[in-house]
């Protein structure tokens, strides 16, 4: 987890981004290279004796992003800068000196002490005065935007000989803003002591820190104990500090830019650059005496499900600090599901961050795969009892029977590139079949060129696009079935019959599936496809969806919720068989299903038509087949699936087994 250097020919290279090192101090700054895209590009070098201020060809110009200094390259990797006082100092992030750390712990008058405003000296003010509630600001300009064009220098300690240009201050913690000579008003309590501000409740405050020789990174994060007065006992952590983990390369690169947002508005070191396992389980051995610590994931979906993994691995089951989500990816379910939103929005930035600490905390279920290959006797039953079954169509049309080209065609590019398991766990949902195969052939694309996948615009054109490499399988929709080509078990029973017109077959874990839809439906809100699968004589196609008046939706979705409600009613009234009935697998046959639950300990079976693969994004739900513990689905042919998003190929027949896998915490946020 150590920062990364500037390339440098001396032993004293420029540490880049959050100094990990055991060169870093208190005061060490985050340095990353000045672009010429920043707002801060017409700032110039701060140190005193520099003779080109500008940025030149022989050095650039470097950033700290946790207090805007900016400072040319040069001055930092020569002794006698590195090691005395010619550099201003940043706000601290953690304590040097173990022992006035811990001096720093027993009760909250002495953890006051340090809580200490960082002023800044800024020529224009970025938003009114504490005290007379004027300034000079520009109102339009963004506050971070304006703090990175407006500090020009941080001082160690304040002093009253000031430039004439410089006729404000700001708190780098609370950014509470002063003109100097209201500030000169306050009072000195005042002038010394700071609460943070909005981001009290979840900043890691740098007492809190400090180094450690019993943890692997060199720091440490210590629990305190606070009481109002020495004769009573102590009360409970009053903080949620929230640690934030963001990959840089999700919602387009826009990752690095919140990144190193979050750095001049927390604790630098509460902040982490997803780059690999390690990251993660350094942060978490740091934090992990912390009381009441909550995560932040600022990420797509699988960047959540890779985190949620590793505090499963390190963490008895529910019991990881609770995770909460800004959506980052594509998809975005799980954001969705746990009202964390459906893209991100700049606007929402530190509100998500406000709310993690106030948001509920809930269990989610992980389902562990397994892959199982057959041996070559059940491989030659199995396949005897696929042509026995007549493939589940009338034999009249057996003889124009194809197979759909995802299963046709085993030698595409992008089957021989992606024929391995993304990951053992999944957390959304993992699918088969006409889906799985569309999903994979936008992923190869978009793998292959990446530059025609630049806005969620392009995406769903791009998407419609890779549709069409299969409208051949759309168009013959009636003549093949996806319960052709597998074995569906649930709870060790046999339920291929009721994979009924089935194209994709999708195992859902949340109600939240292809960016925003519910092929499950709500418990009391069922889709026309529910009413027509009722219709055994009513031949559903996509001509007939087309030609339904809204009028006639509204009428067969009441008919449906006031059936299904019946049903639910039915189930609360019963005797005991039928009350421990819930506890067993429920099947389409039975028509009794319990509400969805991604905390149940318990996955929904869906089957997905072509017309159903469209409809779900008109509110409509699929054809729900079952809910179980665990299921295994038996695959007679080489196939295409995904899983949380991530597609892939399975060359092989083989046995795809699906089993609970723990539960992990996360956070809902229902304070949006």
């Amino acid at each position: 987890m150590d920062a990364p250097t500037s390339e440098s020919g001396s032993d004293n290279v420029v540490p880049y981004g959050v100094d990990w090192s055991d060169r870093a101090r208190p005061s060490s700054h985050c340095w990353f290279p000045l672009t010429s895209d920043d707002s801060s590009a017409a700032q110039s070098c701060a140190y005193g004796s520099c003779a080109k201020r500008k940025q030149t060809g022989q050095s650039a110009l470097l950033q700290c992003e946790s207090c805007d200094l900016i400072m040319h390259a040069h001055h930092l990797t020569t002794s006698s800068t590195t090691n005395n006082d010619s550099i201003q100092l940043c706000r601290p992030s953690f304590v040097d000196n173990i022992e006035q750390g811990n001096s720093l712990t027993n009760n909250i008058d002495n953890s006051l002490k340090s809580d200490e405003h960082f002023w800044s000296h800024v020529s224009t003010l970025p938003k009114p005065c504490m005290h007379c509630q004027s300034t000079s600001m520009v109102f339009s300009l963004d506050i971070i935007d304006q703090m990175k064009s407006m500090i020009s220098c941080i001082p160690g300690t304040l002093s009253d000989d000031l430039s004439d240009t410089l006729h404000g201050l700001v708190c780098l913690w609370c950014f509470r803003c002063y003109h100097h000579s209201c500030w000169e008003q306050l009072a000195p309590q005042d002038k010394l002591q700071c609460d943070y501000g909005i981001f009290q409740n979840i900043i890691v405050r740098p007492q809190w820190l400090s180094r450690s020789s019993e943890s692997p990174t060199g720091f440490k994060a210590r629990s305190f104990s606070y009481s109002t007065n020495s004769n009573t006992e102590s009360n409970s952590f009053p903080y949620t500090p929230v640690l934030v983990f963001v990959n840089k390369r999700s919602g387009g690169q826009v990752g690095e830019k919140i990144y190193r947002e979050l750095l001049q508005r927390l604790n630098p070191r509460q902040v982490f650059l997803l780059e690999n396992n390690a990251t993660i389980t350094h942060a978490l051995d740091i934090y992990s005496s912390l009381p009441n610590m909550r995560i932040c994931v600022f990420g797509g979906d699988g960047t959540v499900g890779w985190v949620l993994s590793r505090l499963a691995e390190i963490y008895p089951s529910r019991n990881n600090p609770p995770v909460s989500i800004c959506p980052l990816g594509t998809g975005n379910d799980l954001s969705r599901v746990l009202a964390w939103g459906e893209q991100y929005d700049p606007k929402r930035l530190f509100h998500t961050l406000l709310q993690t600490s106030q948001a509920q905390v809930a269990v989610l279920d992980r389902w562990e795969v397994q892959l199982e290959e057959f041996d070559a006797a059940t491989l030659a039953s199995m396949t005897q009892q696929h042509h026995e079954s007549g493939f589940n169509i009338s034999r009249i049309f057996q003889p124009f029977l194809s197979p759909p080209k995802f299963i046709r065609e085993t030698n595409r590019s992008s089957y021989e590139h992606n024929q391995k398991l993304p990951n053992t766990r999944f957390i959304n949902y993992m699918s088969f079949g006409l889906d799985a195969a569309i999903a994979l052939e936008f992923h190869a694309e978009r793998t292959r060129d990446p530059s025609k996948f630049s806005s969620p615009l392009n995406n769903k054109f791009m998407y419609v696009n890779e549709s069409c490499k299969y409208f051949d399988d759309f168009a013959r929709a009636q003549m093949w079935n996806l319960g052709s080509y597998i074995r569906l078990i649930c709870d060790d029973q046999d339920i291929t019959d009721t994979v009924h017109n089935c194209h994709s077959l999708v195992i859902l874990n949340i109600p939240g599936y292809a960016s925003g839809t519910n092929p499950w439906g709500k418990s009391l809100r069922s889709s026309i496809m529910d009413r027509v699968n009722q219709l055994s004589t009513l031949k559903l196609d996509s001509t007939f969806i087309n030609q339904i008046s809204m009028g006639s939706l509204d009428a067969l979705n009441c008919a449906s919720d006031t059936q299904e409600k019946n049903e639910l009613e039915g189930l609360d009234d019963g005797d005991t068989d039928q009350t421990e009935s819930l506890s067993t697998t429920q099947t389409a046959s039975s028509s009794r299903f319990q509400p969805q639950n991604f905390g149940d300990r318990k996955i929904e079976v869906v089957g997905l038509s072509t017309t159903h693969m469209a409809a779900i994004h008109a509110g409509f739900r699929g054809n729900r087949i079952a809910q179980c513990s665990r299921l295994s689905i038996e695959l007679r042919c080489p196939m295409t699936a995904q899983m949380d998003g991530e597609p892939f190929y399975l060359p092989t027949p083989v046995a795809v087994n699906i089993s609970h896998a723990g539960q992990v915490l996360v956070l809902k946020n229902e304070n949006k």
